[in-house]
């Protein structure tokens, strides 16, 4: 068996890599802080301290989980790709994109567990869920998915990628694409809501989970160290075409559904591009998430600190994303007039995140985080890693 070449980093980078782990571990400590008084809160006050109500029942949380996990669906369909490919030069990055899916998956999944009235009965969409029930399946897929992830980051922790990985890992990439379709068919099949129900919305969550899972693993592969220059290069190109995609797909969906003129899919529509959430669509997803990071891509390729960055900042736009799809389809009136016909607490088409949502997001992301952080010494991804199929 023969071990893998790994370039050495140079001085410098090696200082930059130490610099950018101190800081993942600073923000990190702070997410958790800022998260522990939200758990507080929320297990003390309930939903009562949130924003969202009667008429747009989902918020941060919901949007964050939607994006965390097809992020998670993304880096494991990385790996997947890599192992089934025998990209041995890949290996490193495809072990570390199986962790960073572990620490996205668990993130997600903190966000919509705290987002149920009674949290601690989840169990019961596992053993009393419907089988017609998409949500049901979805239920189990997690558990399955979960595993797998432990499983596989288990087995490599030596640094070996077992045989039977190299081989099989197109079932994986298969389960990676059914777990994020499946996702995007929950919104899809609402037929309740204009802004959802279509059959590009499955195609458009894949899009999104490749973009959002690339872009995570090249800014945790900067952050770590492993990521040289001519895997900067290879994946902002990757990078690159995913966001061009996506710009495709939302402009398909937009164009379409403003033509069309149907009420309920247009109003949500122009909500969307210059409603209250207007700077969502504009700023965050078009500017901060699609723009500078192509920029960066553009005239910075092979740069190692400028991918990594363009990496994080396409990552952070998955939350944008999935509040241009949470919020807007749920800000309108179902009946028109209805905004005025009864009023109280919670009776509110208009919502903005309270103090509560922000301290749990922000602990549900310092949970990632540390997995990743301790994930990163404990699986031993430090190590140089060998195929299982090689020999002397």
């Amino acid at each position: 068996m023969t071990t893998l070449a790994t370039p050495m980093p140079a001085g410098n980078e090696i200082k930059s890599q130490n610099w950018l782990q101190w800081v993942a571990w600073i923000l990190t400590v702070v997410c958790l802080a800022a998260g522990a008084y939200g758990l507080y809160l929320r297990f003390t006050e309930g939903h009562a301290a949130a924003n969202y109500g009667s008429y747009v029942p989902w918020g941060l949380w919901i949007a964050a989980y939607v994006a965390l996990i097809g992020a998670s669906a993304g880096a494991f369909g990385f790996a997947a790709v890599v192992f089934t490919m025998r990209k041995t030069e890949y290996y490193g990055l495809a072990r570390l994109a199986m962790l960073v899916a572990l620490g996205a998956f668990a993130a997600g999944m903190t966000n919509v567990w705290l987002d149920l009235g009674h949290p601690f009965r989840f169990w019961k969409l596992l053993v009393e869920t419907s089988w017609t029930s998409i949500m049901g399946w979805m239920s189990w897929f997690y558990v399955i998915y979960g595993l797998i992830l432990v499983v596989g980051l288990f087995l490599t922790r030596n640094g070996v990628i077992p045989k039977f990985m190299e081989r099989f890992s197109w079932l994986a990439f298969l389960f990676a694409i059914a777990f994020a379709g499946a996702e995007g068919a929950l919104f899809g099949v609402v037929g309740a809501r204009a802004l959802w129900e279509s059959g590009l919305t499955p195609i458009l969550f894949l899009v999104e989970a490749a973009l959002f899972g690339v872009g995570l693993v090249v800014a945790a592969a900067a952050i770590f160290g492993k990521l040289n220059t001519a895997a900067a290069r290879t994946l902002g190109v990757v990078m690159l075409i995913l966001l061009a995609g996506l710009i495709v797909l939302e402009w398909a969906e937009y164009s379409t559904g403003l033509y069309a003129s149907v009420p309920a899919k247009s109003s949500a529509i122009m909500t969307i591009l210059i409603g209250p959430y207007w700077w969502v669509f504009w700023g965050l997803h078009l500017g901060i998430g699609v723009v500078l990071p192509g920029l960066l891509l553009l005239f910075g390729r092979g740069n190692v600190l400028l991918t990594g960055l363009a990496g994080g900042l396409i990552a952070a736009m998955g939350l944008a994303t999935k509040l241009n799809l949470v919020l807007p389809a749920l800000a309108q009136e179902e009946l028109e007039g209805l905004a005025h016909a009864f009023t109280g607490p919670g009776l509110a088409f208009t919502y903005f995140p309270s103090t509560l949502e922000w301290l749990v997001w922000l602990g549900t992301l310092g949970l990632g985080g540390l997995i990743v952080l301790i994930g990163f010494r404990l699986f031993g991804l430090a190590k140089p890693t060998q195929s299982g199929s090689t020999s002397k």
